[in-house]
């Protein structure tokens, strides 16, 4: 069935993306509001792919809007935002990984040189998929989630990563042949 729009339907009333980032950096405070309402539960799947549920997902959500607010006018108004803001994302993750590696050093360091220490923390398994996505190099796993469950395209994903498209079809072959292989065979990539 086709469907006719008519004046001052639902879908003419919409504010873009482009819009309420416009609103977000003259620093209306009901466009952040507006930002979240839009795609928060979209970076709540995507955060908590990349992290197997950790316990900061929120956190993790609510520095990628904050971040998003404080870099609005630097928008670069495109039609949806979705890809920006899950760049975003993936910076706090990154920020999020150094930081957690450089406290478990030191963490490491009181537990002695002769003392063997696992920095990786002890994740509930999930299935097979959850463990075959946790031994992926975190670049791998970061595009494969962009894509699979952001459903982001590549052009999409190097824009949000600043790398070379080329880039990013290398790391989704290669991270959808080791979890295929992981999968199979189970055995780890």
């Amino acid at each position: 069935m086709i469907r006719r729009r008519t004046e001052g339907s639902v879908a003419d009333r919409e504010v873009s993306d482009a819009d309420i980032m416009r609103r977000l950096a003259a620093a209306e405070s009901s466009a952040l509001g507006e930002l979240y309402d839009r795609y928060h539960e979209t970076l709540r799947r995507f955060i908590a792919r990349a992290t197997s549920d950790a316990p900061d997902v929120d956190d993790l959500i609510h520095a990628t809007f904050l971040a998003a607010a404080k870099s609005a006018a630097r928008y670069d108004g495109r039609a949806s935002c979705r890809p920006w803001l899950i760049g975003i994302a993936v910076q706090h993750l990154r920020r999020r990984r150094q930081t957690f590696g450089r406290f478990l050093k030191v963490l490491s360091s009181f537990c002695g040189a002769g003392a063997s220490f696992d920095p990786r923390p002890a994740l509930q398994a999930r299935g097979e998929i959850e463990r075959a996505l946790r031994v992926l190099s975190e670049p791998k796993r970061l595009a494969f989630l962009m894509a699979e469950v952001a459903g982001l395209s590549c052009p999409e994903i190097a824009a949000a990563l600043g790398i070379p498209i080329g880039t990013v079809w290398t790391r989704l072959h290669a991270a959808r042949r080791e979890l295929r292989h992981a999968l199979q065979e189970g055995n780890e990539p």
